[in-house]
């Protein structure tokens, strides 16, 4: 059967529900969100993402269940784990112990790969509860390519990644999204104009709890904190159906089982 090949590799996400027993040896991620976070276990390391973890992102912490929702903008944010979350093991699937498998696994790559890692699966492995809300999904929408919401997509991310070349401008982002008021404001605007949480939510909770597969368009964070080339989109799925497709994926840093 034909390759998928991958220029990212893949990472896996085990949600510790009660604790982080077995995981105590790894190192806890300290930094300003969940993408930057999924973005350093991209590229090797092995990370427990932890209540008090996320220091910058408003969004993050209540939506993987790192805190309960403490005012209207937290409880506005679905879907969203129910707190509390011990933590999140993130890393290369390879890295996961022996005996652990990832609940989840995050592919990134550009549309055209997407839809083939889609197609290999089948539709039925796809969610629908969120099917067409741009927000949450790109599933619905991706096929109007063309239609404005998506076209604004496109061109968000690709001006973001554009300014997070320049520091100060890095420092205004966290500056700002320190602000409880204009993260909500902004939340407002986002949710049903451009994609909104495409790591936290999207990629992670979604998969997980619809139990199926999801693409999303990337958020802003997810581009400027994740570092996330503004040309992909990402995607999370169920182990076991990547697990199904394991064979037919190349990427960096594959070992063959």
């Amino acid at each position: 059967m034909e390759k998928i090949t991958l220029e990212l590799p893949l990472v896996g996400v085990k949600v510790l529900n009660d604790s982080v027993d077995g995981f105590e040896d790894v190192d806890v991620y300290h930094g300003v969100s969940y993408c930057d976070a999924v973005r350093l276990a991209t590229f090797g390391e092995e990370l427990l993402v932890k209540p008090g973890s996320i220091g910058v992102c408003k969004w993050a912490p209540a939506v993987l269940g790192l805190k309960a929702p403490e005012n209207e903008f937290e409880r506005s944010l679905l879907p969203r784990f129910e707190a509390p979350i011990a933590g999140l093991y993130i890393a290369h699937p390879s890295r996961f112990p022996e005996d652990t498998e990832p609940d989840v696994v995050i592919v990134r790559g550009r549309p055209g790969q997407m839809k083939q890692v889609m197609d290999a699966l089948s539709e039925a492995a796809l969610q629908r509860a969120y099917y067409g809300e741009i927000g949450k999904t790109a599933l619905g929408v991706v096929d109007r390519r063309f239609s404005l919401k998506v076209m604004l997509s496109y061109v968000t991310n690709r001006v973001m990644a554009y300014l997070r070349r320049w520091k100060r401008f890095d420092d205004l982002i966290r500056a700002a999204m320190r602000t409880q008021v204009l993260t909500s404001g902004l939340e407002r605007v986002l949710k049903s104009t451009v994609a909104d949480m495409s790591m936290c939510r999207n990629s992670t909770v979604i998969p997980f709890e619809e139990s199926a597969g999801n693409v999303s368009f990337f958020c802003v964070g997810g581009i400027s904190w994740g570092c996330n080339s503004p040309a992909n989109m990402t995607s999370g799925f169920p182990y076991r159906l990547i697990e199904g497709v394991h064979n037919r994926l190349e990427y960096p840093g594959k070992r063959d089982s």
